[in-house]
């Protein structure tokens, strides 16, 4: 993905996916079920698991259209991810290249859940969803069968024994729908549906720098992202290849290291595809995503409508991050001019922050 802004949103969306399937346990032993994907993303997941979902396989073919601030992307993906207990593989069978790793905190959290009873467990995952900001909805029928209904971080979810069966999501206005057309129950699954692909070379990203305590497994989460279909269309016109920002990375990255707010944590800091990047988290439900970009991209505030203002002798804008002034799903943006480098340092944070508190964590930062 060569925009940045694309790849923000993308990130949150692909990071929300691919965490809960990599944490999910079952109520159903073993079994399989078929996804239809619309919204900005068309065509199929497939997953089977067995063990109660401590082995699965998702295999995606999709392809992806995004338009955000007149720049649009046009992407095909197909995928594979497994997982077995603590170790996952990422393949990506258009290109034929894969990343594999283990999955941080695995054996903490098992170890956390094996002294609750169910009913605790229970009460555990409901104080997870009200720390997000979620909340269940009551039940509704898919597919013949009664579904919890929770709505969480821009996302409505119907689960059914721990198996999502629907889900309807709009982050930043990007819309990523999947309903399950097939559900099989119980159906043995055979394990060399968990085996890793023959034909990958699968590297192993755990020990690759520059993310946060978690480098291997957000690291992973960024790699599946590549392989999930996030790379241009060389044929689609609209896209444009970012032109490489000038502001320096070790500046950045030491920014970004020291940065403290209110208990906000550092998840990973990375620089790919001519941007900086850096993601933050708040318990489980707030995330904080900063950026940098060369002005040279053009003036992304003439995409929306942009409060422009002076602060501390610099000139910033704050707004809509697209379009869709009345979005209230859509963050808010504050953009930051450094001449001396060219570049826009871009602050968004889910959920939507004030105009006030993006300055105070831009001045944390300090720009």
């Amino acid at each position: 993905m060569k925009n940045l802004f694309l790849f923000t949103i993308v990130f949150l969306i692909s990071t929300m996916g691919f965490a809960q399937q990599k944490v999910q346990q079952y109520a159903i032993k073993s079994g399989y079920i078929e996804y239809a994907l619309s919204g900005s993303t068309t065509g199929t997941k497939k997953i089977w698991w067995d063990n109660y979902g401590e082995k699965s396989r998702t295999e995606t073919r999709s392809k992806t259209v995004t338009k955000l601030f007149g720049m649009k992307s046009e992407d095909q993906a197909h995928t594979v991810d497994i997982l077995v207990k603590d170790k996952y593989w990422s393949a990506n069978l258009l290109e034929q290249t894969g990343q594999n790793g283990s999955i941080p905190f695995y054996a903490e959290s098992h170890q956390a859940f094996e002294g609750m009873t169910k009913k605790e467990q229970e009460e555990f995952a409901d104080r997870a969803i009200e720390s997000m900001g979620g909340q269940k909805m009551g039940s509704e029928s898919v597919m013949g069968k009664s579904c919890d209904v929770v709505k969480i971080m821009g996302s409505k979810i119907w689960i059914y024994k721990g198996l999502t069966l629907k889900s309807e999501t709009k982050i930043m206005g990007i819309v990523s729908n999947e309903t399950a057309v097939k559900f099989q129950a119980g159906q043995a699954v055979a394990a060399s549906q968990f085996a890793p692909l023959s034909n990958i070379a699968y590297k192993n990203i755990d020990r690759q720098q520059g993310m946060g305590d978690n480098a291997g497994g957000m690291q992973g989460l960024m790699q599946a992202m590549e392989n999930d279909g996030m790379n241009d269309s060389d044929d689609d016109d609209d896209d444009t290849e970012l032109i490489p920002v000038k502001y320096p990375y070790a500046k950045f990255q030491k920014q970004a290291n020291a940065f403290s707010y209110e208990g906000y944590k550092k998840m990973m800091v990375t620089s790919m595809d001519g941007a900086h990047s850096a993601v933050f988290a708040k318990g489980a439900g707030e995330m904080l995503m900063v950026g940098a970009v060369s002005r040279k991209n053009g003036d992304i505030s003439q995409a929306g409508n942009f409060e422009t203002f002076v602060h501390k002798g610099r000139k910033y804008r704050y707004g809509k991050m697209d379009d869709d002034e009345d979005d209230d799903d859509n963050p808010m943006l504050l953009l930051i001019e450094i001449p001396q480098y060219d570049t826009y340092i871009t602050i968004g944070a889910i959920p939507a922050q004030t105009k006030h508190e993006l300055l105070e964590m831009a001045d944390r930062f300090g720009f």
